[in-house]
């Protein structure tokens, strides 16, 4: 596999937090503490079970800022259908069109063109598209959609994305860093959200947007990875996926709840460390691949 990594600095007016030990358990996590100034760290005892996504959702403060490399994923499929592969801030839990409780979110990533094309996009089935989108349902809808396109990738490639809410000048920024073209970046109007949840997430969503549930799958594979996380608060908090906030691990399930009442179908590794930079120093605990399970 092929690991072309593109890593980018963005510098931030922010203050430091420094995570120093973080440990996980087999079935999730333990509580722990991060060292230091920074403020206590909860990692979620429980999975937050779904029937179609898997990642890590951060919760407890408001967030300003995400980025990480995403890498395409690493087995093919006949259907052009992949789980859709982002990071997101948001207003809600698990927030996805038609979720109670989350009303806007905005999300960089990557995705199949058969799930792009249902959404606007010119690009060629059986090729990957990385995209930001915005959505805000008072709006009645997503108000921002870009898609570019990733040629040339190769399963196990890293691409880079990171979204920046500028509450001062009320804007939306993102990057988009390929492995071998340049970088791009887009801005929009933010319409004063409030982002008090952030997430990594693989997201089995059809091409028509409904969320579905994930295929059989007949031996466990990983299916990607998130690399180099890195969060900030709106007080200028950081860390990577762990940090001064409350860390859940999110896992789909063949019903939706948590095991042993759910079969776990796909669900993300433990964090782990990968010396990457992005937003300023490498932080432990900036990494993990999320596998489908049998």
């Amino acid at each position: 596999m092929r690991r072309r990594i593109t890593r980018t600095l963005l510098a931030a007016a922010a203050a430091g937090v420094t995570v120093s030990t973080l440990g996980f358990t087999a079935a999730g996590a333990a509580n722990t503490t991060v060292t230091g100034t920074a403020a206590r760290t909860l990692i979620a005892p429980m999975p937050i079970a779904n029937t179609y996504a898997a990642g890590y959702q951060l919760s407890g403060r408001n967030f300003r800022f995400i980025a990480a490399t995403l890498t395409i994923p690493d087995f093919t499929s006949s259907s052009g259908l992949f789980p859709q592969e982002y990071i997101q801030l948001s207003n809600g839990t698990l927030p996805e069109t038609g979720i109670p409780g989350s009303d806007e979110y905005v999300r960089a990533g990557i995705e199949s063109c058969t799930v792009a094309q249902a959404n606007g996009s010119t690009c060629t089935i059986g090729t990957w598209v990385s995209y930001v989108e915005a959505f805000n349902n008072s709006l009645g809808g997503p108000f921002f959609v870009h898609f570019f396109p990733l040629s040339g990738v190769a399963a196990g490639d890293g691409v880079f994305f990171s979204v920046y809410f500028d509450q001062g000048g009320n804007e939306l920024h993102f990057v988009i860093s390929p492995p071998s073209t340049p970088s791009e970046s887009f801005k929009t109007n933010a319409h004063g959200p409030i982002f008090n949840y952030a997430a990594a997430l693989d997201d089995y969503t059809n091409a028509t947007g409904v969320p579905i549930a994930w295929p059989l799958f007949l031996e466990s594979f990983r299916i990607n990875q998130f690399l180099g996380g890195a969060v900030t608060t709106y007080n200028g908090a950081r860390g990577s996926f762990a940090g001064p906030w409350l860390t859940s691990m999110v896992e789909a399930t063949s019903n939706g709840l948590p095991f042993p009442s759910g079969h776990v179908r796909v669900s993300p590794s433990r964090l782990w460390s990968d010396g990457f930079t992005s937003n300023g120093p490498a932080r432990p605990w900036d990494a993990f691949g999320v596998w489908a399970r049998v």
